[in-house]
């Protein structure tokens, strides 16, 4: 599904406008970007966990020439699915 066919089953299901959903999906996403970018985590009931987490810096080889690469440290998302929706998909 894309963003615009989540913004229409969206605004559908809860008979809103495509303006508000919108609205409401920029601000979620504002949202959660401030949250993870202090060090918190945000639980979306029935979808899942996102979390931020510091992966340390490494070392790594380029799988064509063998080469030796340094990989720096960064700070990745995590999501960790929810129980009921995996249940609902298996």
């Amino acid at each position: 599904m894309t963003k615009n066919g989540l913004i229409a089953a969206v605004a559908e299901d809860a008979a809103k406008s495509k303006t508000d959903v919108v609205a409401v999906l920029t601000s979620l996403a504002a949202i959660v970007s401030t949250t993870l970018k202090g060090g918190g985590e945000l639980t979306l009931g029935g979808i899942g966990r996102l979390s931020a987490a510091k992966r340390d810096a490494r070392q790594a080889r380029n799988p064509s020439t063998g080469a030796v690469i340094d990989v720096p440290a960064k700070t990745v998302v995590k999501f960790k699915v929810a129980r009921d929706l995996a249940d609902a998909v298996a």
